[in-house]
């Protein structure tokens, strides 16, 4: 029946060869609009190279320390102290990774300035982000412990300095006034990687203000945290150990106490205003947003093709009348006009999901600005797309059930409402 219900679908389209371009070129732009969206959202939550584990990774970046006779208040990342003090010992997770700074440095080569982007951190960095190492090897704790000037460099930045991607082991690298021996050279993230983007990494207990305290609150600092979870059960058990380790502090400090209303423990998945009251959880802003936008790119659309099927219902009139005649059931009929508009449908989800990549490729710029910065296009640095963001199971599976929905809200109303008349009625009309 199926096979039956396809014939007579292409055919169709031979005959009506307008309507079904024009039916395939509308669907083919709502599959597309809906598909960018898509991406540009999956993007930010999926589990890409090297965050593979992006459901499981947390952030904690400021905390807000305000002064117990309200004389002054503190929001800044945290120091040395607080890092050593209240994380690294924490015991509710798999890792917690420290990070000082995230900074574009200059790195002179040959007479060349070139401008990176290199994080200072620890070893457990390379826990919490599975890079793929060319070749060497992460700095070691004996390497961050002893204070050695060693530096992880991407391929990129490697065929920039030495002119290959490989052999930049054991080289020197000179950032600022300093040399770093390079330990290992890893396959460079795109800058839609986030986080974990990075072109050169080095131990943070390298830079000479890792050690900075304030005077008065010894825990104001420059660190950030990142921690890695097994699970949600996890990650709210760690949530709370995190609260105790503050309130502890609160309540034993004369002079400051922590805030919480300005803290955010965060994931791509999960986000919280309130560290203390941890809010319900939900797939962050970004899932409602896409449900949003997909229900008005793909109405506007499907009112127009509804408008389209009406009206070519009415030119079948004779042809539904005289099959209804014969004993056809107002049902088959229905699903025949559903699986012909269905197949128009996914002709067209077909080009949509063509167009899609054309635009993401051609205009990526345009469209990951908000990802990548501003500073970031201006520069005319290249934003990489790799298949694994694109041609994921989450987009196909995403793009197909517009096209399923596509087709419901466009077909299934007018065609029910046509096959609804009388076969006099339908067998009577006027050509």
């Amino acid at each position: 029946m199926l096979k039956l219900y396809f014939k007579q679908a292409v055919e169709l389209m031979k005959q009506n060869k307008l309507f079904s371009g024009i039916y395939i070129f509308g669907t083919a732009l709502a599959i597309a609009s809906t598909t960018i969206l898509a991406v540009v959202i999956y993007l930010d939550i999926a589990p890409i190279y090297p965050d593979t584990n992006r459901d499981n990774v947390y952030y904690l970046e400021i905390c807000s320390f305000k002064s117990k006779n309200d004389r002054g208040r503190y929001v800044s990342a945290y120091s040395y102290a607080a890092v050593n003090e209240w994380f690294y010992p924490l015991k509710n997770v798999k890792v917690v990774s420290a990070e000082h700074e995230s900074v574009n440095l200059i790195i002179k080569q040959d007479n060349k300035n070139y401008e990176i982007r290199g994080r200072y951190t620890d070893v457990n960095f390379f826990d919490v982000y599975h890079y793929t190492f060319i070749e060497g090897k992460p700095f070691s704790k004996a390497d961050f412990d002893g204070e050695l000037k060693k530096a992880v460099i991407s391929d990129k930045t490697a065929e920039a300095l030495f002119g290959t991607t490989t052999g930049a082991v054991g080289k020197i690298v000179k950032i600022g006034y300093q040399d770093y021996t390079v330990c290992g050279v890893i396959e460079e993230p795109s800058l839609l990687a986030g986080e974990s983007f990075a072109q050169i990494i080095m131990p943070y207990t390298t830079h000479n203000a890792y050690r900075f305290e304030l005077n008065g609150l010894a825990y104001v600092g420059s660190f950030t945290l990142r921690f890695v979870v097994e699970d949600d059960a996890q990650a709210e058990a760690l949530r709370a150990e995190i609260v105790d380790v503050f309130k502890r502090f609160s309540n034993s400090n004369p002079d400051w106490e922590i805030d919480f209303s300005y803290l955010n423990f965060r994931s791509a998945m999960r986000q919280s205003k309130d560290l203390e009251g941890w809010d319900d959880f939900f797939k962050s802003l970004a899932g409602s947003l896409l449900l949003i936008g997909v229900f008005i790119l793909l109405l506007i659309p499907a009112l127009n093709l509804s408008g389209m099927i009406s009206s070519r219902m009415e030119m079948r009139n004779m042809e539904m009348g005289v099959r209804k005649s014969f004993g056809a059931t107002r049902s088959s009929l229905l699903k025949q006009v559903m699986w012909e508009n269905l197949v128009l449908t996914i002709a067209g989800g077909i080009v949509g999901i063509v167009l899609c990549w054309l635009i993401i490729f051609g205009f990526k710029e345009i469209l990951f600005t908000a990802y990548a910065g501003e500073d970031t296009i201006l520069r005319n640095e290249d934003i990489r797309i790799t298949a694994e963001m694109i041609f994921a199971p989450a987009v196909f599976l995403f793009s197909f059930v517009c096209c399923i929905v596509l087709n419901l809200m466009s077909a299934y109303i007018p065609a029910k409402r046509a096959l609804r008349r009388p076969v006099v009625e339908m067998l009577n009309v006027k050509k």
